[in-house]
């Protein structure tokens, strides 16, 4: 059955001029539905009578979408030249089924300003497909517009249809209603967005992401700042079409104010695209110059005549489309806080439909300041806390280590808050938070030697018993006042470059443990998955003889010759000396970027690598599985050292492959390679070393890992000339190691690849063949004095520099070049992948 219903200021109520059955209410009885709550011919007359004198008149665009203005937008839509429909549909029509994978079963759909639903039956069939359950509502204002797309869509078996009959504004009262137990996805079409201009989206963006909940989707198409003449032909068709719906609006009003007030044969339609704005105008012109007059329907209700003095080639605006380049996209969903989690794109890259989502915490790409701010610092504690008090199960969890090698997850619980309480009170000159023994028992953990656990760095005193986790929560609430204090108050805490040094350290100290405890929960059986972030694949896991493999695309290589690039392209690390905070000249400079002891100093002076090619993506999942099974014997993974830690294997009575499956461990438990085959393998670097090994003699060619120069001259030369999409995946942007989807995309076979063909940052850290050690000889190597152990005690040949991200790393760290993390080779929990170098 399919409802029309009324959306407005009184609530939601049924309307029977659909002819159907009320079944979403539960009720028979249909009531007469309110018309939506805006006075168009008021906005009118006001339009056009400037509240400046002098300034430029308009019409509102809505006078265009009468039941004419809407026939002529569908053929419009028709149209050739009229791309932005056509490259949605084609969108629609190839990636379908992989866009409603992220639609929730048993979930509502709302469609803002719905239109004919041409589209929008593409996106309905594919959830039948996936036979999902799902309630999809259409909003839009035209009534019996609206009533006729509906009855257009037929039946569906698991999708179910109504109308909402209203404006934007009363589509956000009615999502609102919703509730916080019922799953959304948002839909806005068409590029309707260009509709409004970049503030006014951004506002627009906002108010509704009041109304979602955690793990709540929108759906928003968006056409691209593309070439000029392509989109003026788009609006101004050699037909016509567009023409007659712009001066059709004329008409309209005509109607909307009940006498003769304007007549079209007195304008044209005048447009033109502004290229410095991005936006495509349409005018009303007037042919000679001319009055116009509104004489108020009852002469006695007070209202003055008014009237309206047009001049020659004068112009009225009637619809601004603003076009959205990818870095203004990017840039809409940060200010707003939505999560990006999928683009797809047409094949003439001019129309993209972006995936955002509502989540718990966000982490923000762009850095406001070295110090971080009182901003960041929430975030981070929403993302610590969803961890550490919903992930991890209170009380039966506490204690549990996954790891032997590290200590039970309470212990980082008091760690972090120590830690930053610590350094504050060090440079501050301060107590200790009370109780002052948490910093005997929490100020720094464990590393032990993979090969000898007794072997480790000198830690904090291990407890016989742990403190009660209350008294750590306490603790750690105290700890974060007393940040906020120093943020807040500049009159006790000014802020120098030291203070600020000490904030940047304890904030990414927690950053990199947050990852740490990620890692750890992955190994415990008994994991929770992020509450109200649904897995995307969640449906297509249920069964369990799932294939053991996931096809990916070909590696590509990607050819560099390190002659042709610039210093800054070449160079390692950069200049933060420490000892430079209590220098007079920089003892209040808060604006210089920071770093850890051991990304100091800038390196230039190396000589460059040889020419080398590397690998446009790390090695899957699948590739690996290809390895183990090639060198085991008759099928049998047999070798437990090969085997990642990042896999779950259940091989069955046969000891065999084929009679049971591997899986990958995620935050959402086991996922079979039917969905993490293409996905990059996590893996130490011992055994990354021996696929590299096996690889290079069944080849005949020579392969290795990349040294930390070369990886990091990839990692710079994509950033510096391969925008930002917001897809890249770290920072929690998806909570699973996948692939960068251009990584995955079909190629040109006759193409060659290129940096932007170079996967990452992000999914996994890449290892290295480079032992971690000081950029400069140990001799001149300026150790911290704040933290003296965080980079010295790891020179020690075994532990190896990692570059990049995983998913779980912030973004501060995720796009800082210099960032160098480290790992023992034989250290096999970490989100660490890999890809090979050609030699």
């Amino acid at each position: 059955m399919t409802d029309v219903t009324s959306v407005t200021g009184d609530g939601v109520d049924s309307d029977s001029s659909s002819g159907s059955s009320v079944t979403d209410h539960e009720s028979e009885d249909a009531t007469e539905a309110a018309a939506p709550a805006f006075d168009l011919p008021k906005m009118i007359l006001s339009g056009l009578v400037p509240s400046v004198e002098g300034g430029p008149k308009t019409i509102p665009t809505m006078v265009l979408y009468d039941d004419r203005g809407l026939q002529l937008y569908d053929e419009i839509t028709y149209l050739d030249e009229y791309y932005l429909a056509q490259e949605e549909i084609e969108i629609l029509e190839r990636d379908g089924d992989k866009i409603v994978e992220h639609i929730p079963d048993n979930s509502v759909v709302v469609e803002l300003g719905a239109g004919s639903l041409r589209k929008t039956v593409l996106l309905l069939n594919a959830l039948e497909r996936k036979r999902k359950n799902i309630r999809y509502y259409a909003l839009d204002l035209m009534l019996d517009e609206l009533t006729k797309s509906l009855k257009s869509l037929g039946q569906f078996e698991n999708v179910k249809t109504a109308g909402l009959w209203g404006t934007y504004d009363e589509g956000l009262a009615f999502v609102s209603s919703l509730g916080p137990e019922v799953p959304k996805t948002l839909l806005w079409l068409g590029s309707s967005i260009g509709n409004l201009d970049r503030e006014e989206a951004k506002d627009f963006i906002s108010s509704y992401r009041k109304t979602l909940n955690v793990g709540d989707n929108w759906l928003i198409g968006i056409d691209r700042r593309n070439d000029a003449h392509d989109i003026t032909l788009a609006y101004n068709d050699p037909r016509g079409v567009t023409r007659d719906f712009i001066m059709n609006g004329l008409d309209h009003i005509n109607v909307l104010l009940k006498q003769d007030f304007i007549d079209r044969n007195n304008f044209r339609y005048f447009a033109r695209y502004n290229v410095e704005v991005g936006r495509h105008e349409a005018y009303y012109q007037a042919k000679e110059s001319h009055e116009l007059t509104y004489r108020p329907p009852t002469p006695d209700n007070g209202q003055e005549v008014i009237r309206v003095r047009l001049e020659k080639d004068e112009i009225i605006n009637v619809e601004y489309s603003y076009k959205w380049s990818l870095r203004e996209s990017m840039d809409l969903f940060e200010q707003t806080e939505m999560t990006k989690t999928g683009q797809w794109t047409s094949n003439s890259n001019r129309y993209d439909l972006h995936l955002v989502r509502k989540t718990p915490f966000y982490f923000k790409s762009t850095e406001v300041s070295p110090c971080p701010t009182q901003e960041e610092w929430t975030e981070l504690w929403k993302s610590w806390d969803l961890i550490t008090m919903t992930m991890i199960q209170h009380p039966t969890m506490l204690l549990e280590q996954p790891i032997a090698l590290r200590h039970p997850f309470l212990f980082y619980l008091g760690h972090i808050p120590v830690f930053l309480d610590t350094q504050l009170s060090r440079v501050l000159k301060e107590k200790f938070t009370e109780p002052e023994y948490f910093n005997v028992i929490f100020e720094r953990g464990i590393d032990p030697d993979v090969d000898d656990p007794t072997k480790c760095h000198a830690h904090s005193e291990v407890p016989e018993t742990w403190p009660n986790v209350e008294s750590i929560i306490d603790f750690r609430d105290r700890v974060r006042e007393r940040v906020f204090r120093v943020l807040n108050d500049k009159v006790s805490y000014p802020m120098t470059r030291r203070l600020a040094r000490v904030l940047f350290m304890a904030f990414e100290h927690e950053v990199m443990h947050l990852e740490t405890l990620i890692y750890m929960l992955v190994q415990s059986p008994n994991i929770m998955p992020p509450s109200s972030l649904p897995a995307p694949w969640s449906s297509a896991i249920d069964i369990p003889n799932s294939s053991p493999s996931s096809t990916v695309q070909p590696v590509s290589w990607i050819s560099i010759n390190p002659s042709h690039l610039s210093n800054a392209i070449l160079s390692l690390g950069h200049n933060d000396s420490e000892a430079g905070d209590l220098l007079e000249d920089k003892e209040h400079d808060i604006d210089s970027a920071f770093g850890w002891d051991n990304e100091n100093p800038l390196v230039s002076s190396r000589t460059a690598p040889a020419p080398f090619k590397i690998q446009s993506r790390q090695v899957t999942n699948g590739e690996f599985l290809g390895y183990l099974l090639a060198i085991g014997y008759q099928g049998r993974l047999n070798d437990g050292d090969r085997i990642p830690a990042s896999w779950l294997i259940n091989q069955g009575t046969g000891d065999t492959l084929n009679e049971g499956y591997v899986c990958v461990k995620t935050v959402y438990g086991p996922v079979p390679l039917s969905v993490a085959g293409k996905w990059p393998v996590s893996c130490s670097n011992v055994q990354a070393t021996g696929y590299i090994a096996w690889l290079s003699q069944q080849s005949g060619q020579t392969y290795r890992l990349p040294s930390e120069h070369e990886l990091s001259i990839a990692y710079k030369l994509k950033q510096s000339t391969v925008p930002r999409t917001g897809m890249e995946n770290y920072g929690f942007r998806q909570w699973y190691p996948s692939l960068d989807e251009s990584s995955l995309r079909d190629k040109d076979s006759g193409a060659s690849a290129t940096i932007a063909d170079f996967s990452g940052p992000g999914g996994l850290w890449d290892w290295t063949r480079t032992p971690f050690a000081p950029l400069v000889d140990k001799d001149t190597f300026e150790t911290s004095k704040l933290y003296p152990g965080y980079s010295s005690d790891f020179f020690d040949e075994k532990h190896m520099v990692v570059l990049g991200a995983s998913w779980a790393t912030h973004p501060r760290a995720a796009e800082r070049r210099s960032f160098r993390n480290w790992y023992q080779a034989n250290y096999p929990y970490v989100f660490a992948g890999f890809r090979l170098v050609q030699c």
